[in-house]
């Protein structure tokens, strides 16, 4: 027997016992943020007869490690995992799917449309990137990154209930049920299906003159990784692929023995994505407690901080030689 979705708060109990509250943002965390949506989304859900297995119903005591796996045994038909993002990124929701998966990507549209046709918020676009909890599950899944903690934080906080709703009704879209109790919000003007942010066969695809929130994050990872820029400067996170950027893809790329053409394709990403890895997980390792995901956001910058104040090294959150040194890498 099946059921026909899992709903995952974001975050919450780790596998070792200890607590991941997520992003941080003064008093905010994203694991209690996330709880009164993912509790709407899945009552709503349920109210109009779909079944739904959910950590929100105990606690949120699994963390994604445990809620793949649980969706997998339940062979749900669908998966989404309730986000939101950290401190410095900018407002929009910004949906996450795996680049093979039609129906994943299909998934996200219904979700994102379905959110800004009754939340006045806008979009970041879709990413569609083999984030490990995409690539794991079985069924079509997505990460739904509710919007920003702090620029999105009004929203997050105070239209809990109708935002998890409109999730719900995101839901039901994409399994083409009529639900005709649940009211529409006026028509919002964001309302399109959101620019993907790749290319279009699906990849990931940035290059020279592009500017977009992936190019922010791109640059953030190649920073992280002390990727520099033709001058030997820290990368700028501008959102801009201009030269800087080009040339630090293209010493990635040198590196790992791909073409050195300056483009930020699948292969470039896998790379990248490789290396932030490999770091994440000898920080946990090390007892520090964060995802493994191949990116760099606010838990991964301050756990490579607080390592190299620990260990005497300059405080920057780049893993430059020293501080691959004193990790053991």
């Amino acid at each position: 027997m099946s059921v026909d979705s899992f709903i995952a708060q974001g975050h919450g109990r780790s596998t070792d016992g200890s607590w991941d509250c997520g992003c941080v943002d003064g008093n905010y965390t994203e694991e209690a943020l996330m709880g009164p949506i993912t509790r709407a989304f899945v009552d709503t859900l349920r109210a109009h007869g779909l079944s739904v297995e959910s950590d929100v119903d105990t606690g949120n005591d699994r963390n994604i490690t445990y809620c793949v796996r649980d969706a997998n045994n339940a062979r749900a038909r669908i998966y989404v995992s309730c986000h939101c993002d950290w401190n410095q990124a900018p407002s929009g929701t910004y949906p996450i799917c795996h680049p093979n998966s039609p129906e994943g990507l299909y998934l996200a549209q219904c979700l994102d449309n379905a959110v800004r046709a009754r939340i006045p918020i806008g979009t970041r676009g879709i990413l569609r990137r083999a984030d490990w909890e995409v690539t794991d599950t079985d069924m079509p899944a997505v990460i739904f990154e509710t919007g920003s903690i702090r620029q999105d934080i009004d929203i997050l906080r105070d239209k809990a209930a109708a935002y998890g709703t409109a999730l719900a009704c995101g839901v039901m879209d994409y399994f083409g049920i009529t639900y005709g109790d649940v009211p529409i919000a006026p028509s919002n003007p964001n309302v399109t299906n959101p620019p993907e942010s790749s290319d279009s066969d699906g990849d990931i695809d940035c290059r020279f003159g592009d500017e977009n929130i992936v190019v922010g994050q791109l640059q953030r990872d190649l920073r992280a990784m002390a990727y520099e820029d033709e001058n030997g400067n820290e990368l700028s996170i501008d959102d801009d692929f201009g030269q800087a950027t080009e040339y630090a893809v293209k010493r990635l790329q040198s590196c790992h023995g791909l073409e050195i053409d300056g483009i930020y394709g699948p292969l470039s990403d896998a790379a990248l994505m490789g290396e932030i890895r490999q770091v994440q997980e000898t920080l946990v390792a090390k007892g520090y407690n964060l995802h493994v995901d191949g990116a760099v956001g606010q838990q991964t910058d301050a756990a490579i901080r607080d390592f190299q104040a620990k260990n005497g090294l300059g405080v920057d959150g780049i893993v430059g030689n020293a501080t691959r040194a004193a990790l053991g890498i």
